[in-house]
């Protein structure tokens, strides 16, 4: 007769908490929990995503406002290290002026958005993962260039991923004389999500976002408003399929650099959301 013998507490302790830590890790690949900031998860080399963005934004402090964004993304990895991405955009927005009470404005337009994303450091290999974004956008009235740097650090074995954006973008808006006028955005997103399971995680997103007046990359930029948001964002995994759902608020800590009275009334910027929601589907193939 054998006989079992019975494993000391302490070890059965370290195999069981192995046993969880690694069943708890992410999947590393293109793993994107947010809806405002980018990790440095790309995809590998000749991977292939399609993703599908719905974004609802709504109330101005001056005017009843509903924006609705919808966004098609095809992305592939050209190598471990940058991965492009082609977008095709369509933007719907509807606004009336509360006082005095105004005609209902509605607009909408079609673009076409580019992307490439180049990882210098890879967080599971480096102490730290940095990744430089280029975004080119065009449509019929507006042209764009966004450029981040995006940070990431992970901690308790991956499971508990941070990120850091740091964003420039400069805007060529056209006006109703046919002029474009020149804006910009500086905007600082930090972001935290934990994989509760490895198919479940849930995360929150704060967001400093600084709009200026002329250029802010090569330009002489003066700041008209300071916003700040916040909320959580879920993401469910069912390979090859994804979901990822956030919200966010605008804060009542507004600041209103210009002195314009009128620019933040309760503490929020008129003129920026203050509730916005993204929803996104995306299938590997």
């Amino acid at each position: 007769m054998r006989c079992v013998r019975e494993l000391p507490p302490w070890l059965t302790g370290l195999l069981v908490a192995s046993a969880l830590a690694l069943l708890a890790r992410p999947a590393h690949a293109d793993d994107q929990p947010f809806v405002t900031i980018y990790t440095t998860d790309i995809q590998t080399t000749r991977g292939r995503e399609i993703e599908q963005w719905l974004s609802w934004r709504t109330n101005h402090g001056n005017e009843r406002f509903n924006e609705f964004l919808s966004r098609t993304e095809l992305e592939y990895g050209i190598t471990d290290y940058l991965q492009g991405s082609l977008y095709l955009n369509y933007d719907f927005e509807q606004a009336r002026a509360h006082n005095p009470l105004g005609p209902v404005e509605t607009t909408n337009s079609f673009g076409v958005s580019g992307e490439a994303i180049l990882r210098l450091l890879n967080p599971y290999f480096d102490p730290l993962g940095f990744a430089l974004y280029f975004e080119p956008t065009w449509s019929a009235k507006e042209r764009s260039l966004e450029t981040k740097l995006l940070l990431q650090k992970n901690f308790f074995n991956d499971t508990l991923r941070t990120a850091v954006n740091v964003n420039f973008e400069d805007q060529w808006v056209e006006n109703a004389l046919g002029h474009y006028d020149q804006q910009s955005a500086l905007e600082f997103d930090l972001g935290a999500s934990y994989n509760v399971t490895p198919d479940f995680s849930v995360g929150l997103e704060f967001d400093n976002e600084h709009d200026f007046d002329g250029l802010i990359l090569g330009g002489s930029p003066r700041e008209a408003s300071n916003s700040f948001f916040l909320g959580p964002t879920i993401q469910y995994v069912a390979h090859p399929w994804t979901l990822v759902w956030g919200a966010q608020a605008q804060l009542p800590i507004a600041t209103n650099p210009t002195g314009a009275p009128g620019a933040v009334v309760s503490g929020q910027t008129v003129d920026a959301e203050h509730f916005r929601t993204t929803l996104r589907f995306s299938m590997d193939f």
